[in-house]
Order: structure tokens, then C-alpha cells, then sequence
């Protein structure tokens, strides 16, 4: 049985030709994404051997792994040709940045879905920066931990967005109640930090600036 998070992390791609799970662990997203007919090809990639043998395990025992091709590698270096999407999750914010940076020419026409387990403004501002944008944000809860999945995509045209965009997020669009959830454990967080750096005699202007943001959005709630 997969989890909340994979199973939302599915959720949010389209059907298409072909998708490429980057670091893709056990293969859960390439595996369901071909079971239930969203990709027509897809790419398990990861740079350690033993993840790819637990993907092909799981693709033949799921009967799907004729249609999945097992590359080793660094994100999407094995990959020879554009994919329709690519789901990239599990890992810090900075390790995606890196993977999305040494493969920008490639995924240029990609629908990225992303979710990073840490500093997801380091992920938000990289890819406003270069351009791509952020279609839906969601935080969901599985198993007490809160997960931020992103959809994104290249934009020819100049990007609009702002601090809060990428400080706290565009799940906020959508008032959910893990959302709220969320806001409350960023703002009990930052508090923390803010309280140790004061009393360090630390800058907490960042902080200060964060908490800002997310006591205007808990008010709108």
C-alpha cells in the first residue's frame, strides 16, 4: 500500500507519454503512474543501484515492467530525451535546485512535480528565478509530518511573484485545514529560532519577516 504522500504526489500528475521518477527509491510513482495508465513510458532513475533493484522487484511483481525503463545515474543525466513529466521527491530542497539546474535545458517542456523534505523556499526562489512557475502548492499530513508538493512548469514570459509567495507558499490559495496546520508549526518554528538568536544577540530580521507573513494569512483563515 503506498502512502498519503506518494498517492498525492500521483494525484497531481497528467496523463501523458512520458514521465521520469527522479530518485526514484522504491519506484512507487513510476510503477502506479503505468498501473493506472497516467504515463505510457516511464524512467526510474537513481543514482544508488540498490533503490533500482527494489523498483524492478516491484515493477515485475506489479506486471509494469516492460514499460519502465531503470537508468542509474544522477537525476537526469541518464535520461536522453525531453519527458512530459518528472516527479522529483524525498530529497532537500538544495539537492533538487542542483538536479534542476544541470538539467535546464531539458526540461524546459517538463511538468515538474516536486516535493521537498526541507527548505522549500530554497525550491520556491530557484524556480522563480529561472523562470519557471508554480501552478498548485499542497500541504498534506501523512503520518504527522507535513509534506509541501508543488506542480511547476517553464514560462517563456516573465514570471509575477513575491516574498510570500515564496516565503510561505501558494497552498495559502487554497485554505485547507492541513495548510492552517502547517502555518501554525512554521510560525510556532520561527518563534523558536527567534528566540534563541535573540537571545544570542543574533539578526532576527528574517524571522521577524516570516512570522509577519504568516500572522497576516492566519487571519484570513
Amino acid at each position: 500500500m503506498i502512502s498519503k504522500r506518494i498517492e498525492e504526489i500521483i494525484n497531481l500528475l497528467d496523463r501523458c507519454n512520458t514521465l521520469a521518477d527522479i530518485g526514484c527509491d522504491h519506484g512507487y510513482v513510476a510503477v502506479e503512474a503505468i498501473k493506472r495508465e497516467i504515463a505510457n513510458k516511464a524512467f526510474a532513475v537513481d543514482i544508488n543501484f540498490q533503490p533500482l533493484l527494489k523498483a524492478k522487484e516491484l515493477s515485475k511483481k506489479e506486471n509494469v515492467d516492460d514499460k519502465i525503463e531503470f537508468l542509474l545515474g544522477n537525476g537526469f543525466d541518464p535520461i536522453e530525451e525531453e519527458v512530459d513529466e518528472a516527479v522529483i521527491a524525498g530529497m532537500g530542497a538544495e539537492n533538487i535546485c542542483s538536479i534542476l539546474s544541470r538539467a535546464k535545458d531539458k526540461i524546459s517542456n517538463t511538468t515538474l512535480v516536486l516535493q521537498p523534505m526541507k527548505d522549500i523556499e530554497l525550491l520556491r526562489k530557484w524556480l522563480f528565478e529561472n523562470g519557471f512557475d508554480i501552478l498548485m502548492e499542497k500541504v498534506i499530513k501523512d503520518k504527522d509530518r507535513f509534506y509541501v508538493i508543488i506542480k511547476s512548469i517553464y514560462l517563456p514570459e516573465k514570471i509575477s511573484f513575491s516574498d510570500k509567495d515564496i516565503y510561505i507558499g501558494r497552498h495559502i490559495l487554497y485554505r485547507t485545514e492541513e495548510g492552517y496546520e502547517f502555518l501554525l508549526k512554521m510560525k510556532e518554528k520561527m518563534q523558536k529560532i527567534m528566540g534563541m538568536k535573540t537571545k544570542s544577540f543574533l539578526d532576527t530580521s528574517y524571522e521577524e519577516k516570516v512570522l509577519t507573513m504568516i500572522e497576516e494569512e492566519l487571519k484570513k483563515w
